[in-house]
């Protein structure tokens, strides 16, 4: 059988090269390599069933071709992550034929990570990290397991190993920088966003980790200045408009607070801790109206928060809108309730109450007043028409 060349192929464009492989296989229908690198090709162009199909035939030709089960590993996981169990079957066969196959193994963390299966994720990075001690991507996602998992300490460490390989590296610095905050150790937390800002001024994330680590150490001047470099970044990040907010309202400027909360809003339509910031701190200044919007808008998005609904009735109360008081009310007493809240549960049922007295006796008055304008209108007319006749 011919021996395929797919190193040949490969240096012309992907469709040249599937004519030249599809040519080969007329006259070698036999060679796995030629299939395999047929898959590969086709899996380049997107092509990912006829690329799955390839790669079956080189497996069947020649099931001792590590590469074939390893390339159909690399389809499946593009396939999606559901895919991600075939794909490992994929992988685990390909280290069965070579074990010391690296490439494989990068594959597996990745099927692996995908399943959600972290410690034998970290098993097989220990491996690669043992056979290639360079390789910092596999010291970074140990350091990521780590950070996950609560263990700073030792994340922090992974990270620091990643800085010994790159010290620019700025993805590590920004997760080093979070790890510190996690341990209170404030020095060098600031000191290694404060790297990461210098090696990546372009980087809004470093700058939102930054201003996050000062605002955690109470430095709120700090924080400020480097949320104001991250908005200039990418000024249409909610997300910095909202830290903003929060800083502002920290340091007690609180109609400044509301602007950046509003802004966040505006930015993301669905930033639900944007709308509850917003109408907390309208409650603080007593701007009843524009809390009314930001609660009920906050609702929408989140429907079964007893505490907005409490809050949210209070708000009507202010307003003298005791009727719509007493609807929230009751939503927030049913929502305590079915969380066993039930001291809660009792104290808005109280209130809900009172609103609903005060919404019967407000709507005898109105009708009461309805009626008395009635009763002066019907008479003024019959005086005007009486004159009219005169």
């Amino acid at each position: 059988m011919t021996c395929f060349l797919p190193n040949m192929i490969l240096m012309s464009l992907p469709e040249e090269s599937l004519k030249s492989v599809e040519e080969h296989l007329k006259n070698h229908p036999e060679d796995a390599m030629a299939w395999n690198t047929k898959g590969v090709l086709l899996a380049t162009v997107g092509d990912f069933g006829p690329a799955l199909r390839s790669l079956n035939r080189a497996i069947k030709l020649n099931p001792d071709l590590h590469q074939a089960h390893t390339n159909k590993g690399r389809v499946l996981l593009a396939l999606g992550a559901n895919k991600a169990s075939e794909a490992l079957k994929s992988f685990d066969k390909a280290l069965m034929l070579k074990p010391n196959d690296l490439d494989a193994l990068r594959d597996k963390i990745v099927a692996l990570r995908a399943l959600g299966r972290l410690e034998e994720e970290k098993k097989c990075l220990n491996i690669v990290i043992q056979e290639s001690p360079e390789e910092w991507r596999a010291w970074m996602r140990i350091g990521d397991i780590h950070l996950e998992s609560g263990k700073f300490r030792i994340a922090a460490e992974s990270f620091t190993k990643v800085l010994e390989i790159d010290e620019k590296n700025v993805p590590a610095l920004i997760h080093r920088a979070i790890a510190y905050s996690m341990m209170k150790k404030w020095h060098d937390a600031i000191s290694s966003a404060e790297d990461a800002c210098k090696y990546g001024p372009d980087e809004v994330e470093a700058w939102k980790i930054l201003a996050d680590v000062n605002i955690r150490a109470e430095r709120n001047r700090s924080a400020l200045k480097a949320l104001e470099k991250a908005a200039k970044i990418d000024p249409e990040d909610a997300q910095v408009e909202l830290t903003l907010g929060m800083v502002e309202y920290k340091s007690g400027r609180l109609k400044d607070a509301i602007r950046h909360f509003n802004r966040a809003t505006i930015r993301d339509k669905k930033n639900s801790r944007a709308f509850r910031n917003m109408a907390m701190v309208a409650m603080e200044l007593e701007e009843w109206e524009e809390s009314r919007n930001a609660w009920e808008r906050y609702i929408r998005l989140v429907k079964m928060d007893a505490e907005a609904y409490d809050a949210l009735a209070t708000v009507y109360a202010r307003l003298d809108d005791f009727c719509n008081a007493a609807d929230a009310w009751e939503m927030s007493r049913k929502i305590f309730k079915k969380k066993g809240q039930n001291n809660e549960s009792s104290r808005v049922t109280e209130l809900g109450r009172a609103a609903r007295i005060n919404c019967s006796r407000m709507k005898k008055a109105l009708k009461a007043q309805k009626e008395h304008e009635k009763a002066t209108r019907t008479f003024s007319d019959r005086h005007k028409t009486r004159k009219r006749k005169r």
